[in-house]
């Protein structure tokens, strides 16, 4: 399946953000830390980070290509539960990934789960600015 210039943009947008976002709370967690609020600051916490923020782009591509795919399905209910099953497989994921950030001792589960929060952040930001639009398909 091919992605659609519009979902490739949105992509290339929220990809962006994740990697502004995880280098800001990399960079912050460090500053923090060297302020002495407690917070320690080692290679776990930028890893963790990056790593944070794949899963949650990948989490946003696994959406994108599910919505791509139910906008061409014939009938609403294999619509429905296409985005039902998708849902269910990508929270599974979120979790799995959280769960590993956790039980992992090398990661830091805090500075992993911070970035699942970051394409909502790129969208919230980008509508702020201005960046993105939304668009009238009807005859309104």
């Amino acid at each position: 399946m091919h992605l659609q210039p519009d979902v490739k943009r949105e992509l290339r947008h929220i990809g962006i953000g994740c990697a502004v976002g995880a280098v800001v709370l990399s960079a912050g967690w460090g500053l923090l830390a060297a302020a002495g609020t407690g917070l320690s600051f080692g290679p776990a916490v930028p890893v963790s980070a990056v790593l944070g923020a794949a899963v949650a782009w990948l989490n946003f591509f696994g959406l994108a290509v599910t919505l791509q795919k139910a906008v061409h399905c014939d009938s609403e209910t294999g619509r429905h539960n296409l985005l039902r099953v998708s849902d269910l497989y990508r929270k599974l994921g979120l979790g799995v990934f959280l769960v590993a950030m956790i039980l992992i001792p090398f990661f830091n589960w805090v500075a992993a789960a911070i970035p699942l929060l970051f394409p909502q952040l790129t969208i919230f930001v980008m509508y702020a600015f201005g960046r993105k639009t939304t668009s009238s398909k009807g005859g309104e």
